[in-house]
């Protein structure tokens, strides 16, 4: 396979500007210019990967996904991102929106925010989350993408995908991640796990607390 060493950023939003032959620019405001710079220098960049890519790619308004019939058999877990399309998943702690609040563990950083249990997942708002995580978030409001990045990893996600690129690696996600409410929802695994964390539920005070994944 011939790997390409530039950022993928590019391929999510060529991916979803094409709808019904009509092309939507990214947001174009003077304060991000240099922010989409590097999106920009790819904008011609076609991804012609080998052709086991091919077979999970979605050439539609919804860009880019993942297909149950690639599922594997493991029971997909709430907090835990196995970084594959799980046939059957857990039960969630609840099941309806509320509002809840996340902690770091260690840290006085905590926030408080409504979560969305949806399609076995639990949703949260990933720029805010981010950000509590000590990671830096941009989203980019017109192209709905979301490129989160710490020192050790970067997360690139667009709504309407379960796609996830994960350091440059086409990524699945447990589900789809949805534009809500001038948000960007994703599943707490991806965001949590993905910037070096898990995420556990205390029932008794309605509270996530997030811990450092150790090796």
């Amino acid at each position: 396979m011939k790997m390409k060493k530039i950022s993928l950023v590019a391929v999510l939003i060529l991916a979803g500007f094409m709808s019904n032959d009509v092309v939507v620019h990214a947001d174009d405001h003077e304060h991000e210019d240099k922010k989409h710079e590097k999106y920009k220098e790819y904008k011609d960049y076609k991804d012609d990967d080998d052709d086991d890519d091919e077979k999970y790619y979605d050439d539609d308004d919804e860009g880019e996904t993942y297909y149950f019939q690639d599922a594997v058999s493991a029971k997909g877990t709430w907090n835990i991102w196995t970084r594959t399309v799980a046939v059957d998943k857990e039960v969630l702690p609840f099941t309806n929106p509320q509002k809840v609040t996340l902690k770091v563990e260690g840290t006085n950083k905590e926030l408080s925010f409504f979560i969305v249990p949806k399609d076995g997942e639990l949703f949260v708002p990933g720029k805010a989350v981010a950000q509590v995580l000590g990671a830096k978030a941009t989203f980019y409001k017109e192209s709905k993408i979301l490129d989160v990045q710490n020192e050790a990893n970067e997360l690139i996600y667009r709504a309407g995908t379960n796609v996830v690129y994960d350091n440059n690696m086409k990524t699945p996600s447990p589900a789809q991640v949805f534009y809500m409410n001038e948000e960007l929802y994703v599943p707490i695994s991806t965001i949590t796990n993905g910037l070096g964390y898990i995420a556990e539920w205390q029932e008794n005070n309605q509270t996530f607390v997030c811990q450092p994944i150790t090796n």
